[in-house]
């Protein structure tokens, strides 16, 4: 009896030991399992976020590209504009000189019928039977 005694004195503190070892284990077994939980989530949230990064950034690179070509358009149009503001001066001295030409134009066209008149005063063609 004595030598259970002695074992059991032995083993109970160690069955205690182990108990709350169990005990200790069980709990960080449920931290560990919820802890993963929230990793697996939080990894799931990065892929779609990684995702999201991705979409935006292929979006951004369209958009500067874009941009970009508008850039170039509009630096295009604005040469073209200040063109055409050079061909405007030309049109409206053009204009002014075509002006001054019509008001000679009446006067030629009464030196010229002036002139034909006279011609023939002169020397009358003959009469077409």
């Amino acid at each position: 009896m004595m030598n259970y005694y002695g074992i059991f004195r032995i083993v109970v503190p160690k069955r205690a030991a182990v108990a709350t070892a169990e005990k200790n284990l069980k709990n960080a077994q449920k931290e560990l399992d919820i802890i993963q939980k929230q990793i697996g989530d939080l990894s799931a949230q990065l892929a779609t976020l990684n995702a999201q990064f991705a979409v935006s950034t292929a979006e951004q690179q369209d958009l500067k590209s874009k941009a970009d070509l508008m850039e170039k358009r509009l630096d295009a149009a604005s040469r073209l504009i200040f063109g055409f503001g050079s061909e405007q001066e030309r049109w409206t001295k053009e204009l002014e000189e075509l002006g001054v030409a019509r008001v000679k134009l009446l006067g030629d066209c009464l030196v010229s019928s002036s002139f034909l008149r006279s011609v023939l005063l002169l020397d009358p063609p003959p009469l077409f039977l």
